[in-house]
């Protein structure tokens, strides 16, 4: 079994237990169990934060209170941009928590991220080792971009899951001689990815593994994977399970939403193929997006995933190729869509962190060389330096406490030091144990601790909603005008249900014109502070703390009551 004989240390000695187990089952569950150590601790600490969170909430609160499985909608409008799979999990977990708490929402994201872990462990453990397994589970969990996904209720990480899963089974594939039962579960996975991420979703896996097969040139198992399965017709199924009552529903005009504005719409700028959501016009970026943005998200396994991804010349065959390939192929493919952000590249990420850990488990057994041992030496020092300077980031944006940041910080500095130590005594698997430890602990203990205190600045963005419930509640009427979907997801949570729409400036008039006490939420730029500040007769603006404040000003509404209104309020304050 692969374990470096320098591996001493008591973490060593654990390490090096694992590594002999057999099945390697015990690997999975203790990968699987830190994971979900990492992902459910901190899910109920803080709110839900701008930009996504309140409008998938927003929707998910309208698909629980109306009993629609099938269209997705936000205050009452269709919402195609992404299939029902990641809104309907998100129901039976807030259903079965009874409310629609933020944890509630954010646990399929967790889930299906302790799922992605334990999935790449296992591969890890069948195709090279149980360490590498252990490994491949760890590098995955403790990315920067893919911790902060798995804690934000967003539909990345089930995309995230489902493409890994049938990525994965694609590698088993191409590099076992038993491969039919791998093709079989890999066609049906499509119909899961489908699910997730409608038509892009398929071409995220089809497209990559098509190029590694013509790159490797292997016939044979290009053969194979076009041989007609019964995987294929449940994964048909599976899509077609959303499909086929979609079409019931709205026909044609939701079917060319799907197929034809959600995916030539990412990759051609005709302003015909623009989703009715919008923001598909949104994250234009340059070729080089990913590139440039790429080594900030994969901190602090940075040096490792470059040693890893580059193929040694002496190396040859999918063992050494595949992984590169699936995710160069996959960059080309972002690269060249209108619109980017960094988390689009997630799905592929844990694959490669696969690949990350295959390499580091082979160059320890082997002896590390001049480049391996700059790898590691990087990685040592950028963890140490990261997991010791990671609490002085919540000292300065959210305000905790020095005496509270102090002691997370020695903690990661004697274990940092503990992990130089060992490799200065060239005990290398030892000290990249210890460095994912300590990296481990530093994001566990920044979630619990820290996070609460950087939510402090996100929470007045509730306050103009809290306000408009309370003059609900009170007797008046609410209308909302040209709120982005953030806005509106937060009304559905806040308030309760849809409310109707004033997006002009005379039906704006027509509402605050009425005699019964009106409140509006309007838009904070385009449409209150730029075109109707001053001109709209009887429209009083309540002040709100985030309308005060210069980092969230644009991003609340803002609320403009009546006379009758603002009665109300100064009624109930006396």
């Amino acid at each position: 079994m692969i374990v470096s004989p320098a591996s001493r240390s008591p973490l060593g000695g654990t390490l090096r237990r694992l590594a002999a187990a057999r099945p390697p089952w015990l690997v999975v569950g203790c990968a699987t169990l830190a994971a979900a150590l990492l992902f459910l601790v901190g899910l109920h600490n803080h709110t839900l934060w701008d930009y996504h969170e309140p409008y998938v909430g927003g929707i998910v609160h309208e698909m629980a209170t109306r009993g629609e499985w099938v269209v997705p909608t936000l205050n009452g409008q269709p919402y195609l941009e992404k299939p029902p799979l990641f809104y309907l999990m998100a129901v039976l977990c807030c259903r079965a928590a009874g409310d629609f708490a933020p944890w509630a929402l954010r646990l399929p994201s967790a889930l299906m991220a302790i799922g992605t872990v334990a999935w790449v462990s296992w591969l890890g453990c069948r195709l090279q080792s149980a360490r590498a397994g252990l490994w491949a589970g760890l590098l995955t969990a403790t990315d920067v971009l893919f911790f902060q996904m798995g804690h934000q209720a967003v539909v990345d990480m089930t995309l995230t899951a489902t493409v890994t899963l049938s990525l994965g089974l694609a590698f088993l594939a191409l590099t076992e001689e038993r491969s039919r039962p791998w093709l079989d579960g890999f066609w049906a996975s499509l119909g899961l990815v489908f699910l997730a991420k409608g038509v892009v979703g398929p071409v995220m896996v089809l497209w990559p593994v098509a190029a590694a097969l013509a790159f490797l040139g292997d016939r044979r198992k290009t053969a194979a994977f076009l041989r007609p399965t019964w995987g294929m017709a449940v994964g048909l199924g599976l899509a077609l399970a959303w499909v086929v009552p979609l079409a019931m529903k709205g026909g044609r005009e939701f079917l060319t939403e799907v197929f034809v504005r959600n995916s030539l719409g990412r990759f051609l700028k005709h302003p015909d193929l623009v989703s009715r959501t919008g923001r598909l016009e949104e994250h234009r970026e340059p070729l080089y997006f990913y590139l440039e943005r790429s080594p900030g998200n994969l901190c602090p396994w940075l040096a490792l995933w470059i040693a890893a991804m580059v193929p040694a010349r002496a190396r040859r065959g999918v063992a050494a190729w595949g992984i590169p390939l699936l995710f160069l192929a996959t960059l080309v493919l972002l690269s060249v869509s209108s619109g980017k952000r960094m988390v689009y590249l997630l799905p592929v990420l844990p694959i490669t962190f696969l690949q990350t850990a295959f390499w580091t488990d082979r160059v320890l057994d082997e002896g590390p060389g001049r480049a391996a041992r700059l790898a590691l030496w990087t990685t040592l020092v950028l963890t140490f330096l990261l997991s010791v300077g990671l609490p002085w980031l919540a000292v300065d944006r959210g305000g905790m406490p020095w005496a509270m940041a102090l002691p997370m910080s020695l903690v990661s500095l004697a274990m940092g030091t503990a992990a130089l130590g060992l490799a200065l005594r060239r005990r290398l698997a030892g000290a990249l144990a210890w460095c994912m430890a300590q990296w481990a602990a530093a994001v566990l203990v920044f979630g619990v601790l820290a996070v609460p205190y950087m939510d402090r600045e996100w929470n007045p963005l509730l306050e103009p909603y809290q306000v408009a419930r309370r003059l609900e509640d009170l007797g008046a009427g609410v209308h909302q005008g040209n709120l982005g979907e953030t806005q509106i997801g937060f009304i559905n949570l806040v308030l309760g249900h849809q409310v109707p729409a004033a997006k002009t400036e005379s039906e704006v008039r027509e509402v605050l014109a009425r005699n019964g006490p009106e409140v509006v939420l309007v838009e904070s730029i385009h449409f209150w502070r730029r075109d109707l500040r001053g001109r709209v007769e009887g429209g009083l603006e309540i002040p709100t703390q985030a309308g005060q404040s210069r980092k969230l000003w644009d991003r609340a509404p803002v609320v403009v009551v009546n006379q009758s209104a603002l009665d109300l309020l100064e009624d109930e304050d006396n």
